[in-house]
C-alpha cells in the first residue's frame, strides 16, 4: 500500500482507507474499534469484522459524501484535485459530513470552535450576515479555503452546515429563535442545521419543500424538522441535523448515518432507477428496511407512499436513510429533502424509481401499481390501499393548518404555500380516485 487514511468517529480511530499503488482502495478497522463496546459499522455493507473491505465496496460509500455536478466541480477546482480522486477529496473537506465520521483529522472537542456569521461577515444584522453567507457559498462551496473548516454535503443543490448558537454562544440543537445566533463550525466542530438557499429556477421551494416536510410529521410521517430563513432579499431553508443528538452531560454529539445508495452499495451517479445503469428500485429500497426494526420497516413504507402522493419526483435512493447509533441497531433516519414538483412543469414529473415496471407521472398511479409495489416488497396489496388512504385522509384534515402554519412563518410567502397545499391535497385525492 502506498498511503493510508484514517477515518476517525471524535478521536477514536475507526479505521484506515489503504491507497494501492494502482489507485484501489481497502478500509480496514482498527482493532481498537472492533473491540469498543458500542462500536458501529462504518456501512451496513461493512460489519464489524477483521476485513479488509475492497475497493468495489468502500469506493461508492465514498463517494456519496461527497457534493454533486457543479459543486463537486467548484470544490475541487478550488482545492486542485481531480474530482475522480474521492478520497484526496475527503481529506481535504471530510472534517464534518453526513453522519458522525471525519477523515484525515480527527475531531478533538477541545479544538472546537464556532464563528457568528455576523462576526465572520462584519456586520450586525443577522439576515444580512446570512445573506453575505448564502453569496460566499457560490464562490467557494462549503467555504473551501477558510481557515478552519472542512466540510461536505451531499447532492447538487448549493448548501452549508453551520451552527445554532444560544445567546452565551453555547452550541445548541434545535432550530434558530429568539437570541439565537448561526455560526460557522471551525477545527472538526460538528454543525447543528443544514441551510438551502433559495433557486430562481424554482419559485417558491423554500415554501414548498417546508410545508411537505411539515404536512408528513402532520399525517404520523417520520420527518425532519423545518423553517424559513430570511437572509436580506433571499430565503432558505433550515434544516436540523437528525444526525446530531445531546448527550446526558449536555454535549454535541454526531451520530452516525448513511443514505440508501451507500446502503445498497451504488455510487451517486445510480441514484435513480433510470439510465444504462439503474439505481435502487421501489423493491430495493423498500427490502433495505428488511434491516430495521418491523415498525420502522413500515415507517419507510410510509415515507415512500408520502413521496408519491405529493409528487416529489426526486425521491432517489440518497433522499432515504439509516442511523447506525453507538451500540443499536439500524434505525430508520427521518424523511428530508421532500418537495413537489407540480409547481414547476420544466421539472423532470417521473418518479424517481419505475412503478410496476414502468416510469409514471404522479397522477398516473392507479390501485394496480399501488399492488404491483406490494407485491415486489411482500406486503398484502389490501394493507397497502388502506395505509395510502390513511395518509390521503390526513393530508384533507391537516393541510389547511399546517399551511396556515408555514405561511405564518417570518419569510414565509402565503401564495407558494397555498399553490403547495392545493397542489399536493389535489395529487393525493386524484390518486384516491383511483385507488379502487
Amino acid at each position: 500500500m502506498s498511503a493510508a487514511v484514517p477515518v476517525w468517529f471524535d478521536s477514536f480511530e475507526v479505521g484506515v482507507i489503504e491507497v494501492a499503488g494502482d489507485g484501489r482502495l481497502a478500509f480496514r478497522y482498527s482493532d481498537r474499534w472492533l473491540a469498543t463496546r458500542g462500536a458501529f459499522p462504518v456501512s451496513v455493507t461493512m460489519p464489524l469484522t477483521d476485513g479488509p473491505y475492497a475497493s468495489e465496496v468502500i469506493s461508492p460509500w465514498l463517494a456519496n459524501l461527497l457534493p454533486e455536478e457543479e459543486q463537486l466541480a467548484v470544490l475541487t477546482r478550488s482545492l486542485g484535485l481531480d474530482r475522480n480522486d474521492t478520497l484526496a477529496v475527503l481529506s481535504a473537506v471530510g472534517g464534518d459530513t453526513a453522519g458522525a465520521l471525519s477523515f484525515g483529522v480527527a475531531s478533538n472537542r477541545s479544538d472546537w470552535r464556532y464563528t457568528r456569521l455576523t462576526d465572520m461577515y462584519g456586520v450586525e444584522d443577522p439576515s444580512a450576515a446570512l445573506a453575505r453567507h448564502i453569496d460566499d457559498l457560490g464562490r467557494r462551496p462549503f467555504l473551501v479555503g477558510e481557515e478552519g473548516v472542512r466540510q461536505s454535503l451531499a447532492g447538487g443543490q448549493k448548501k452549508s452546515a453551520l451552527a445554532v448558537l444560544d445567546p452565551q454562544g453555547t452550541p445548541v440543537l434545535r432550530l434558530p429563535g429568539e437570541g439565537d445566533s448561526l455560526a460557522v463550525p471551525r477545527n472538526g466542530a460538528p454543525s447543528t442545521i443544514i441551510i438551502k438557499p433559495d433557486n430562481p429556477r424554482l419559485p417558491g421551494i423554500t415554501e414548498n419543500e417546508v410545508y411537505c416536510l411539515h404536512l408528513a410529521q402532520a399525517v404520523g410521517v417520520k420527518s425532519a424538522k423545518t423553517s424559513i430563513l430570511e437572509a436580506g432579499d433571499r430565503r432558505a431553508i433550515c434544516v436540523l441535523r437528525y444526525d446530531r443528538q445531546m448527550t446526558r452531560t449536555g454535549e454535541l454529539q454526531r451520530v452516525h448515518q448513511e443514505d440508501f445508495a451507500q446502503a445498497n452499495g451504488v455510487p451517486p451517479g445510480r441514484k435513480y432507477e433510470r439510465g444504462t445503469l439503474p439505481g435502487p428500485g421501489l423493491a430495493a429500497l423498500l427490502a433495505t428496511g428488511r434491516r430495521l426494526e418491523p415498525r420502522d420497516a413500515l415507517g419507510l413504507l410510509d415515507q415512500v407512499i408520502f413521496n408519491l402522493l405529493v409528487a416529489n419526483t426526486d425521491a432517489h435512493a440518497k433522499n432515504y436513510s439509516l442511523l447506525l447509533p453507538v451500540g443499536a441497531p439500524p434505525v430508520l433516519a427521518p424523511l428530508y429533502d421532500v418537495s413537489t414538483v407540480l409547481a414547476w412543469d420544466h421539472v423532470v414529473q417521473t418518479h424517481a424509481q419505475n412503478i410496476a415496471g414502468r416510469p409514471r407521472k404522479p397522477g398516473d398511479i392507479t390501485g394496480r401499481h399501488w399492488d404491483a409495489i406490494a407485491e415486489e416488497a411482500g406486503y398484502r396489496p389490501a394493507d397497502l390501499r388502506r395505509r395510502v388512504q390513511e395518509l390521503i385522509d390526513g393530508f384533507v384534515a391537516h393541510s389547511s393548518d399546517v399551511a396556515a402554519q408555514v405561511a405564518a412563518m417570518a419569510g414565509g410567502g402565503a401564495g407558494y404555500v397555498r399553490e403547495t397545499a392545493d397542489l399536493t391535497e389535489a395529487n393525493a385525492l386524484r390518486i384516491a380516485g383511483r385507488l379502487r
